[in-house]
């Protein structure tokens, strides 16, 4: 298989991506997409648009959470009707608000300086601030020019992130960090894993990765962080938010494998199983098939591949395969493997096909999750899928990972 992927000719030049399509694509898409949020915004009434979520969407949770942690309800917000009638108390009007109260103590930390800030307010800075952090996180990593910032901007799955006000922006960051950085600056990477634990299962690829590349440093700067994290959450809010949080895990666990959520915004195995009618207790199973077939690959890849950017690219891919519950605003991690990608191939060549799937996997987030939703089946899996195996093959052309490539070198 190496050595067939070796004789692939890459693409000279470019068939699809050219500079002017790019630029004219990223300036009609700002345009639209940010251009019609700001009018919805500016035609809401009492902070709720016309078409029914309130402005910020998800951004309302955790500035409720913030003020309501200030009001000592650090564990009570964890039960549904309490959390509920805190919003409809203390948020814009509204019938009925729907949101539960599903992040760890740690998190609290996160969202706290929101307390102090009035809804609008405290939502620009979140999804404004979040979304620089995550650019800048990049532009240091990939080493971005002013045209890829541009392109990144104007990326769907990052207007998915700022409208549901979300944190994807914040896990993107944390994850991208420890994905790229655990070689030349392990503290760095373990500090940003030990921190993004207030959103486990996005992380559980790291551990393996880090264990799989002896990056010891990384790895043990994780766990102590996580740690002090975690104590420094008991000290300040209490054993009892513990308790309740780990109580309400319980129900989430029951609502996702019921289909209480909606699972056609859940680019995972489970959701694409399940939806597509396979009864929840075959489509779990297949989850956890699928989570532990993807940690074995990432353990592998990080265990022959020694360039970092490949490293990272394949681990964020994959990332979606190791839970049940993740959400499409989440896909913002797919950024870097797309900026990798792309990146080799202006320097090596385009591979057969690795224009046109790298062009639709940007735009695709654009039709996510309405897609999903009524064709009957998660097409943000098959997203995640075809750009691991661009990952994967931009690996295994570079360096090689299967370990037949050690036998013929060998040889």
């Amino acid at each position: 298989m190496y050595s067939r992927l070796k004789n692939i000719p890459a693409i000279n030049g470019t068939l699809v991506l050219t500079p002017d399509r790019v630029l004219i694509t990223c300036v009609i898409l700002v345009l639209m997409s940010y251009g019609v949020y700001a009018h919805a915004i500016f035609t809401a009434q009492d902070m709720n648009l016309q078409a029914g979520p309130p402005v910020g969407g998800d951004f309302v949770a955790f500035w409720a959470a913030a003020r309501a942690v200030l009001d000592g309800l650090a564990a009570d917000i964890y039960q549904m009707q309490v959390f509920e009638a805190y919003l409809l108390d203390n948020a814009m009007p509204r019938e009925r608000f729907g949101l539960t109260w599903q992040y760890p103590p740690t998190y609290y930390f996160f969202i706290m300086p929101l307390a102090v800030l009035p809804f609008f307010p405290g939502y620009v800075i979140w999804s404004g601030g979040t979304m620089l952090l995550f650019i800048f996180v990049l532009s240091r990593v990939t080493r971005l020019k002013w045209a890829g910032l541009l392109i990144l901007f104007a990326a769907p799955v990052m207007f998915n992130a700022v409208i549901t006000g979300q944190n994807g922006f914040l896990t993107a960051s944390l994850l991208v960090l420890a994905a790229a950085c655990p070689d030349k600056r392990p503290v760095l990477a373990g500090l940003a894993a030990g921190l993004l634990t207030f959103k486990p299962q996005l992380g559980v690829l790291l551990p393996i990765a880090f264990i799989a590349a002896g990056c010891w440093r990384a790895f043990f700067t994780a766990a102590g962080t996580a740690i002090a994290l975690a104590c420094a959450s008991v000290l300040v809010f209490g054993l009892d938010a513990w308790a309740a949080f780990f109580e309400s895990i319980i129900n989430v666990g029951g609502g996702v494998k019921d289909a209480v959520y909606p699972i056609h915004k859940m680019p995972t195995v489970f959701a694409a199983l399940h939806k597509s009618g396979l009864p929840s207790d075959v489509a779990m199973a297949a989850q956890v098939l699928a989570a532990l077939a993807t940690m074995a690959l990432v353990g592998l890849v990080w265990r022959r591949i020694k360039a970092p950017d490949l490293r990272a690219a394949v681990l964020c891919s994959a990332v979606f395969l190791c839970s049940p519950y993740a959400y499409y605003y989440e896909m913002t991690v797919l950024v870097l493997p797309v900026i990798v990608i792309v990146k080799r191939a202006l320097e090596d060549g385009w591979l057969p096909g690795e224009e046109i799937g790298i062009a639709l996997v940007w735009m695709a987030p654009l039709f996510l999750p309405g897609l999903s939703k009524y064709i009957g089946a998660q097409a943000g899996l098959a997203l995640v899928l075809g750009l691991l195996w661009l990952a994967l093959r931009r690996a295994h052309v570079a360096e090689g990972f299967w370990p037949v490539r050690s036998a013929r070198v060998a040889a």
